[in-house]
């Protein structure tokens, strides 16, 4: 079974959120048992202070424990005795207060009678409790049970159930000798049946809130999931589409963030691959072009000679010649510019003056131009201009120049060459006559195989690819090449270099 982005999105998000949930629970409730607790055992140290104080005073007082057998006695030296939940009233000579036991004459625990009315609060025993106490602001029956002995350990007075054995005691002391003992009774006594079925109120109400918290995160998850996942969705989408060949799908790229920078790529690379495309369908068209014209021209000149209707002399084959020249000049040129894609097309530079590079190549034209009646002007001027160059791939560039100039200029035209040091910089200029490329098309014409206009893509033109090559070459030299208006009324060619000095530099 095949899991989706979406699914996996969906239990990350909600697996995370429930676990902060239920951690947070957790924490919650031992927060609040750890703070509830520690409420309790502040206020029984205080009260415990307290009780302390008063039980030292009232020995003083009486100078010794005898007081705690009257209670009438007792409740007026100790209010904690007659504390029944509201203000203490005239003691009742009768009986003692809430919750008070008098020890035995002998002192035993246990042997205590408990007087006064039924116990309630913490006096009460565990299964007598869980009637609510007093309203708020009351303290009553909500003291600690505490037990107190005189020096030798005997019980001299108790309120509630007495404190376990193991439960430490605070010595008394007054004028400065023991007097006797304090036993409190610690929180877990404290606690009454409301304090429990709140205590178990607050963490059944947690653990709900938890069980809420996931369900919202779930919820929470199946949303984000959908939300944040549509656009990479869509992306998905598109990607399938684009590879099985539909170039023209697009996706909204609205937004601000990462997915919209990946929409707005996925877009240009749709678009970029169409145009690939189109360009590999036109050079294929291109190329079998070029090639279908010179074989239709070389079978129609050998058909010619087979029946008879043309002799082999020396016209015919200078004819069927140039065709094959045509061909091996665009082979050449085509399995340069593969090499030139891949970076395998060599170049050995070494230091070289460009000038007598550049009148060299004009001057392998010279007869060329002169058979179409068009004037040749070299301005290479005397000063040595020094660039790090390929001379053979030099010569090379300034060949596809001068040829693209004598095949696309009228007869009777100029074409003109000249080689000038500006500053750190090298200008090869090539300009030729009438006529003159459209402004539009100017910066097409390095793209390979493209075509202008008729005017200038008559039948003596070339394959195309020449200007390409030569854009690549200067590209390898780190230069510039561009094409523009020639003020002679045609192209103009400008190529610049980077001098050595400049290099140097």
């Amino acid at each position: 079974m095949k899991v989706g982005i979406t699914s996996k999105l969906f239990v990350a998000i909600s697996a995370a959120c429930i676990l902060v949930a239920v951690t947070m629970g957790i924490a919650v409730r031992m927060s609040f048992e750890r703070g509830f607790i520690g409420y309790l055992q502040t206020q029984s140290h205080s009260e415990s202070a307290q009780l302390k104080r008063e039980l030292e005073t009232a020995w003083a007082i009486h100078k010794s424990w005898d007081f705690a057998k009257d209670t009438a006695a007792a409740s007026a030296a100790i209010p904690e005795l007659n504390d029944a939940g509201g203000p203490p009233g005239p003691p009742d000579m009768n009986a003692p207060p809430d919750g008070l036991r008098l020890p035995s004459p002998q002192g035993a625990p246990g042997s205590t009678a408990q007087q006064g009315p039924p116990p309630t609060g913490l006096d009460a025993p565990p299964d007598a409790r869980g009637a609510p106490g007093p309203g708020p602001g009351s303290q009553g029956n909500r003291h600690p049970p505490f037990r107190v002995y005189d020096a030798n350990l005997k019980v001299v007075l108790q309120k509630g159930p007495p404190p376990p054995p193991d439960e430490p005691r605070e010595a008394l002391s007054a004028d400065g000798k023991l007097i006797g003992w304090l036993a409190v009774g610690g929180p877990d006594m404290l606690l009454h049946s409301a304090d429990r079925q709140f205590q178990t109120q607050q963490i059944r109400a947690t653990w709900i809130i938890v069980g809420f918290a996931a369900l919202l995160a779930a919820g929470v998850a199946v949303v984000l999931a959908r939300v944040l996942l549509a656009p990479v969705r869509r992306l998905v989408e598109a990607t399938h589409r684009l590879a099985s060949g539909d170039y023209t799908i697009r996706v909204p790229d609205s937004g601000s963030d990462e997915l919209h920078e990946l929409a707005s790529d996925f877009n240009r690379l749709a678009m970029s691959l169409g145009t690939a495309e189109r360009s590999r369908r036109n050079f294929i068209a291109d190329i079998s072009h070029e090639l279908r014209t010179p074989l239709a021209v070389l079978r129609g000149e050998l058909e010619a000679i087979e029946d008879g209707v043309r002799k082999p002399d020396r016209a015919t084959l200078a004819s069927l010649q140039a065709e094959v020249a045509f061909l091996s000049q665009l082979i050449d040129d085509l399995f340069e510019l593969s090499l030139a894609d891949i970076g395998e097309l060599s170049f050995e530079k070494v230091r070289l003056d460009v000038g007598p590079v550049v009148e060299a190549a004009a001057e392998s034209f010279r007869d060329r131009l002169a058979d179409k009646k068009i004037a040749l002007q070299t301005e290479a001027g005397e000063a040595s201009v020094i660039m790090l160059g390929d001379p053979y791939r030099l010569t090379q560039l300034m060949k596809n120049l001068l040829e693209n100039a004598m095949r696309y200029t009228d007869e009777g035209g100029t074409v003109r060459v000249a080689v000038t040091k500006n500053a750190h910089e090298i200008q090869i200029d090539v300009q030729d006559s009438y006529p003159a490329v459209p402004e539009p098309l100017l910066p097409h014409l390095f793209d390979r195989l493209f075509r202008v206009d008729a005017s200038r893509s008559r039948q003596s033109g070339g394959a195309g690819l020449g200007l390409a090559l030569c854009k690549h070459i200067v590209n390898e030299h780190g230069g510039t090449i561009a094409a523009l208006r020639s003020p002679l009324g045609g192209l103009w060619i400008m190529v610049r270099f980077a001098t050595l000095e400049s290099r140097d530099d």
